[in-house]
């Protein structure tokens, strides 16, 4: 008898569909690259700062008419718009919630089993997020950074889910319990 591959995504759900995900991101071995938490407040290291700068990408500017047009998949014309709503950076792990929000009509289907990322998805948008930041640390003389392979994942499925998540997150350096560091 085969063992089964571990699924890590709700099975049968489409990652692509307009909504919210709470996203944790963990460093490997949840080595302190992103900075240091002293009183409740995080000095971000030169890895954090870059990290933040990403993020702060595909925060919607709520003082816009449209609060998505310094999203840069909204400037490259996507039909799909991925948006950082909240985060957190902590020294070993970030904290997101990101908005997929469809331009397009499109018929969603449901997956099964293994499948390739699909464009616009949860995934996809991870796997090039961990690679632009992995790869400007290779590029910037910190080779000794890499990621934890996958990632968690949440599908937020109301508004008071939503807050809950939200006050967790930018509560999160405060309920720091890895210590000083």
């Amino acid at each position: 008898m085969y063992k089964k591959h571990k699924q890590y995504r709700l099975y049968n759900y489409d990652y692509s569909q307009d909504g919210y995900y709470f996203i944790t991101i963990i460093t490997k071995d949840r080595a302190h690259f992103f900075g240091k938490i002293k009183n409740q407040q995080i000095t971000l290291s030169a890895i954090g700062s870059y990290l933040k700068d990403n993020i702060q990408q595909f925060y919607p500017d709520e003082t816009l008419e449209n609060p998505y047009t310094n999203n840069p998949l909204y400037i490259n014309s996507s039909p799909t718009i991925i948006a950082i709503t909240e985060w957190a950076i902590l020294p070993d792990h970030i904290h997101l919630i990101v908005e997929i929000l469809n331009l397009e009509n499109k018929a969603y289907t449901s997956v099964t089993g293994l499948s390739p990322l699909t464009k616009g998805s949860v995934s996809s948008f991870i796997n090039h997020f961990k690679g632009n930041v992995k790869k400007w640390c290779n590029e910037n003389d910190f080779a000794g950074f890499n990621w934890q392979q996958r990632f968690h994942d949440r599908i937020i499925r109301n508004k008071g889910e939503y807050e809950r998540i939200a006050w967790y997150i930018r509560n999160n350096v405060l309920n720091w319990k890895g210590g000083d560091t």
